[in-house]
């Protein structure tokens, strides 16, 4: 009876599990040899269980003997009643073998079950983003810069997809809609569609996330902006005990108010934009440390400026200061890049007007930089200072600076107001303003407000 009661428990569970599987593949649609397969696998796990059981019935009744040819009892049993250690035994036995059961089907189980939390529910977020300005020279303005929706989700095991779609006075855009590989051999990951291109250090940053109301005057105009790319990306984290992190890139152009190259239009490899980044950290104490990294972009030939070539490149130093007591609200941040640009540009610049004459072109250097330092004070206040330098690409007018203290107040995580006064000092404007920005966080969002 035992041996049948065992069978039968053990025959109920291989039909589940059967049922399962047969259900699953049907989910999933596999081919009729994958199914067979997965069949005749579990019959022979079915055979080598009768078997063991088989030696469990014998091993249980040989120990039973023993054990009545030792200690013989007064009274004999009833006929046909089972010892009680036997019984314990092969309800123990029973056990044992539905758990191995089940410890065998479950990877099964597990490679047919390939529904992710986020797979048919991603993470949604929205931000907006609106700023007053006061300028000498532009008056005032209500500024609503932008609503950003945020999608992202798991797809499968081996990659992961995000996509931005900011929506501003101009109408509506996908920013970023990118596909991340997750399980590649080696530290590898490739990153492909449109994102912003690991470019430095706050250049693919949202306009939200810098630490200050407005993007680096470098930024804007050797970058062109954000660093919206459309294109491919690979980044190799070295197993070196230093930290260090290798990225190379190739993009029909960066930037995204970059207009000399349209994405829609074919061109040869010459005419593409590449990439190389690399990036490291250095742990000087539990409180110090410093991030450092080097960028340069190069692109062979660019069509609007006589196929020449252009050199863009960056060095960017942040330390921290983070004391260990009060490290979520209290300490230090320096953030200084040093932008290189090299391109070649018409004599003069571009004619403002239609003309017959020919444009010279040679190569000019230019440099900029921006240098910010941020101090948290509480768990609501950071004030900083920002100190923007930056040579005009075209090498026509002089160099502009810019002064900008300003005042971060967090109301919560999701919420924040920012106050800040900028000097322009610049060819033709020399104006103060002044900004109000109020931020927002709803629902989940891929990056949110970020330090690093």
């Amino acid at each position: 009876m035992a041996s049948h009661s065992i069978s039968y428990r053990l025959t109920l569970v291989v039909l589940t599990a059967t049922l399962a599987l047969a259900g699953g593949a049907l989910a999933e649609d596999p081919s009729v040899e994958e199914l067979k397969r997965d069949l005749q696998a579990m019959k022979r796990q079915l055979q080598q269980m009768q078997e063991t059981i088989r030696k469990q019935d014998e091993a249980i009744a040989k120990l039973s003997a023993q054990r009545q040819t030792a200690h013989a009892p007064e009274v004999a049993a009833p006929q046909g009643a089972a010892p009680a250690t036997t019984v314990a035994d092969q309800e123990r036995l029973k056990d044992e073998v539905a758990e191995k059961v089940a410890r065998d089907l479950q990877p099964k189980f597990a490679s047919l079950n390939k529904t992710f939390p986020s797979q048919f529910n991603p993470a949604i977020g929205l931000v907006l983003d609106n700023v007053f300005s006061s300028k000498t020279n532009e008056r005032a303005n209500f500024e609503f810069r932008s609503a950003e929706v945020g999608l992202a989700a798991s797809i499968d095991p081996f990659v992961r997809g995000y996509a931005l779609l900011n929506g501003t006075n101009n109408g509506v855009e996908v920013e970023e809609a990118a596909i991340v590989t997750t399980s590649l051999p080696y530290n590898l990951t490739v990153k492909g569609g449109r994102f912003f291109a690991d470019f430095g250090r706050l250049s693919h940053f949202h306009d939200h996330e810098l630490p200050f109301v407005n993007r680096p005057l470098v930024l804007d105009q050797y970058v062109k902006g954000e660093s919206q790319a459309d294109g491919v990306e690979v980044s190799w984290l070295s197993p070196l005990s230093q930290y260090l992190a290798l990225t190379g890139g190739m993009y029909n152009k960066m930037g995204a108010e970059n207009n000399t190259v349209d994405n829609n239009v074919p061109r040869d490899f010459s005419k593409f934009t590449y990439l190389g980044r690399a990036a490291t950290f250095f742990n000087l104490n539990d409180e110090n440390s410093i991030d450092l990294g080097g960028t340069l972009a190069y692109t062979p030939k660019v069509e609007v400026n006589d196929d020449s070539r252009r050199y863009l490149a960056g060095t960017d130093l942040t330390y921290r200061y983070t004391p260990l007591s009060q490290a979520g609200y209290r300490g230090l941040i320096w953030g200084t890049e040093v932008l290189f640009n090299r391109e070649a540009e018409p004599f003069g610049g571009f004619p403002t007007e239609p003309t017959d004459q020919p444009l010279v072109f040679r190569q000019h250097d230019a440099v900029g930089l921006y240098s910010y330092v941020e101090a948290r004070l509480t768990r609501r206040f950071y004030p900083g200072f920002l100190f923007d330098y930056v040579q005009d690409a075209n090498g026509v007018e002089p160099s502009t600076r810019a002064y900008s203290p300003y005042l971060t107040i967090w109301a919560s995580e999701f919420q924040r107001l920012r106050l800040q006064y900028t000097y322009l000092d610049q060819p033709g404007d020399h104006e103060s303003q002044f900004f109000v920005q109020w931020t927002a966080v709803l629902g989940s969002h891929v990056h949110g407000f970020r330090d690093r």
